[in-house]
């Protein structure tokens, strides 16, 4: 002990005890956790210890460290970190000899056989740098042309053979030629005038050796030299005028193939104004719209409307899907699931549906929505139907038969299928997008435009012959005057 400690230890009253250093934290806690002081980095009691440090030193923290830790150390990746207290830690377990040589066998290095200090995935490194090493001794001995080995190395500047060094430079020599052929020589076809001097040619190539590295495949191209002309002036005056007459073309071929397309689209703008109106006067055209409860593929239809192309209501129904309503359906539609007590269901409908929509023209908004969903509640109706035909295949034959959950299912999409197939759908909401215009360059298409019916199915049907209204304005008076020299209603021409 030294002078100044032993005088500093006298000083110190033998009534009063000195606090421990390890004991005591360095500055005082950032907060404080549930009653526990969180510390800063460094700053927390040196004693105390994070849970991966006890694990280092064979320690296990108990349930009790475990559920009261001592303090916090605030890091920036982790948040805070629970501090223990060593001395209340378990012990581990020694490990069996089994895992230690499991643990031993990951370290072993399959190369050389040596433990190393970490985990190896492979040869450790003095081993991977040793094959490197062989492996950059054995490149330097074999020729980069004919893959030749030798006992000495090959001069690093080309890595190659006598005669693959001599192939080589002939080819470089080939390509030098062509390339001052191609400098000094009008381009012009079957013209043969010179147009610069292979010696400077030649002067400019060797100040750029770069360009003659082995390593090139090519020589650049020829206009990089500063005084190359490519053309001789008669040449170069033909093929101007050449280029002048493929560029009237180019233009020409444009100009045309722009007016087609203005002209494709104005008929097909037309065209979809013209189906509008003949739409809004064929007695053969019906209006349908189903409100669901959600946009997934199982999601049920609650309400269901038909109406003919005058606005009149075929048919107009809630219908109870069997399952509860959710609230984001709700909050869009407003029909709530105690508002469907006691609706019929769809296969009640079913018979009325069909009766409606056989022989007509059925227009929906947005058809595949639609129609995905009048796929699912036939494939259900038709499954019940196929399920009561298994049970009573079942009671007659006394015999379950292993597949009938696949057949029913086969057999009730296969069914939907059909009816689908026997209607016919036209969707509105793309040529009614068409006909607004907002093009999106994002989907590199016009918008779709969102059906303003109140959502509500019948709603929803009559803002449908809204759109066809504004689609076929310009040529609602001619169809409602064909149509009434026909026989046919026209008060939805209006």
């Amino acid at each position: 002990m030294s002078t100044t400690t032993a005088t500093a230890a006298e000083q110190i009253p033998s009534s009063r005890t000195e606090a421990d250093p390890a004991r005591v934290a360095k500055a005082n806690p950032l907060s404080h956790r549930a009653g526990v002081p969180v510390y800063n980095w460094g700053q927390a009691p040196p004693y105390l210890r994070t849970k991966t440090q006890l694990l280092s030193d064979r320690l296990n923290v108990t349930e009790a460290q475990e559920a009261a830790p001592l303090a916090y150390v605030r890091t920036r990746d982790y948040g805070d970190v629970p501090l223990h207290d060593p001395t209340g830690a378990e012990k581990m377990r020694p490990l069996p000899s089994s895992t230690k040589a499991k643990m031993l066998a990951r370290r072993t290095c399959s190369e050389c056989g040596k433990v190393r200090k970490v985990i190896l995935r492979g040869p450790c490194s003095a081993c991977r740098e040793r094959a490197e090493q062989e492996r950059q001794r054995l490149l330097a001995r074999t020729c980069a042309g004919c893959n030749t080995v030798r006992e000495r190395p090959y001069p690093k500047e080309h890595r190659r053979c006598a005669g693959c060094r001599q192939e080589q430079l002939e080819k470089k020599r080939a390509r030098v030629e062509a390339w001052l052929v191609e400098v000094t020589v009008c381009a012009g076809d079957g013209c043969t005038k010179r147009r610069g001097s292979k010696k400077a040619a030649r002067a400019w190539l060797k100040a750029h050796e770069w360009l003659l590295r082995p390593e090139r495949a090519d020589l650049p191209s020829s206009s990089c030299w500063p005084d190359w002309v490519r053309r001789c002036p008669p040449c170069q005056k033909a093929y101007d005028v050449e280029q002048e007459r493929r560029q009237a073309e180019l233009q020409a071929r444009y100009e045309r193939e722009e007016r087609e397309r203005r002209e494709a689209e104005a008929r097909a703008a037309e065209e979809r104004c013209r189906w509008a109106a003949a739409a809004l006067v064929d007695p053969d055209v019906l209006v349908l719209d189903t409100e669901t409860t959600g946009l997934d593929d199982d999601s049920r239809i609650v309400e269901l409307a038909v109406l003919n192309s005058r606005g009149e209501v075929l048919l107009d129904t809630l219908l109870d899907p069997g399952v509860p309503v959710p609230g984001d359906a709700v909050a869009i539609h407003g029909i709530t699931t105690e508002a469907l007590v006691g609706a019929p269901t769809f296969s009640d409908v079913l018979v009325q549906l069909t009766r409606l929509l056989d022989g007509k023209r059925c227009m929906i908004y947005n058809q595949w929505f639609d129609i995905g969903r009048l796929r699912h509640e036939l494939t259900l109706h038709y499954l019940d139907r196929a399920a009561r035909e298994a049970a009573e295949e079942t009671a007659r034959t006394g015999t379950v038969a292993e597949d009938v959950r696949e057949r029913a299912i086969a057999e009730a999409s296969k069914q939907a299928a059909a009816w689908l197939d026997a209607m016919t759908f036209e969707d509105v909401m793309i040529p009614y997008s068409d006909w607004v215009g907002d093009w999106s360059d994002y989907w590199g298409n016009n918008r779709w435009q969102p059906l303003n019916g109140g959502h509500r199915a019948a709603g929803d049907c009559r803002a449908v012959l809204d759109c066809l209204r504004a689609m076929g304005r310009n040529y609602a008076d001619e169809y409602a005057t064909a149509a009434a020299g026909a026989g046919a209603p026209s008060e939805g021409t209006s």
